[in-house]
C-alpha cells in the first residue's frame, strides 16, 4: 500500500515556516526545525502515523513559539496563556503539550505571577486581602497561588493607617458636598477597595469627626 505523497513544501509567513502540502490531506504550517529533522522534501511518502507524528511536532512548535511572543511580552497565568493557546486552532493536546512543556521550565508560574501582581497592585495604592484576592481570581489565580503572595506582601502593613490615608484623599475631591453625601462618596470608594467595614467607619470618624455614627452604609 503506497503512502501519503508530499505534493509541496512552499514558503509561508511568519519567516522560518513552510506550508507542507500533502496528497489527500488538508494543508498545515511547519517549521524549518520539523522539516530538516524529518529530511521533508517534495516527492516523499509518509505513512499515516508518520505525518501523524509530523503534524503533532509541528503545531507543538507553532503554539510553543506563540506562547514566547506573549511571555516575552508580559507575565501571564497559565489559565489565560491556556485560552490565548487555544484560539489558535490546534489540538488539545497540543496545547496541553506545549503548557506542560512551558511550566517545566518555569517559563509560566502561577506563584510567581500572583506574587508580581500583588506588589503592581499595592505599589498603585493600598487594596485590601479581599479586593486582591478578587482580582487574582479573575486572572485564573487559585487561592492557593493567592493567599501567600498576598500575605507575603502584607507583612508588616498598616491596614488601619493605608485606609485613613486613602480616605483623607478621597475627601478632598468630595468636600465640597453636603457632609452626609460626602461621607457617603468616601465610604464606597474604600468599599470598592475590598476593606472590612470596621477599617472604614474607624478611619470616616477620624474625618468628619463623628463619634457616635457606626451604621454601616
Amino acid at each position: 500500500m503506497s503512502g501519503l505523497v508530499i505534493t509541496g513544501l512552499e514558503s509561508a509567513k511568519p519567516k522560518g515556516w513552510f506550508e507542507l502540502q500533502v496528497e489527500g490531506k488538508p494543508p498545515f504550517l511547519v517549521d524549518s526545525e520539523t522539516i530538516y529533522k524529518h529530511s521533508l522534501k517534495k516527492g516523499n511518502e509518509l505513512s499515516e502515523d508518520y505525518y501523524t507524528k509530523i503534524r503533532g511536532e509541528a503545531d507543538i512548535a507553532w503554539l510553543k513559539n506563540k506562547a514566547m511572543q506573549i511571555l516575552a511580552r508580559q507575565m501571564i497565568s497559565e489559565r489565560d496563556l491556556r485560552r490565548k493557546l487555544t484560539d489558535e486552532g490546534r489540538a488539545a493536546w497540543v496545547r496541553d503539550e506545549v503548557i506542560t512543556q512551558l511550566k517545566r521550565y518555569n517559563f509560566i508560574d502561577d506563584a510567581k505571577y500572583a506574587a508580581s501582581f500583588v506588589r503592581t497592585q499595592l505599589a498603585r495604592g493600598p487594596r485590601s486581602r479581599i479586593y486582591l484576592i478578587q482580582k487574582l481570581r479573575e486572572k485564573g489565580i487559585s487561592e492557593e497561588f493567592a493567599k501567600p503572595a498576598i500575605e507575603a506582601e502584607y507583612a508588616g502593613f498598616d491596614e488601619a493607617g493605608a485606609v485613613k490615608e486613602l480616605a483623607i484623599k478621597k475627601y478632598k475631591t468630595v468636600k465640597h458636598l453636603p457632609v452626609q453625601k460626602a461621607k457617603s462618596r468616601v465610604v464606597n470608594f474604600l468599599r470598592s477597595r475590598g476593606f472590612p467595614w470596621n477599617a472604614i467607619s474607624s478611619a470616616i470618624k477620624d474625618i468628619f469627626n463623628d463619634t457616635s455614627d457606626t451604621t454601616e452604609y
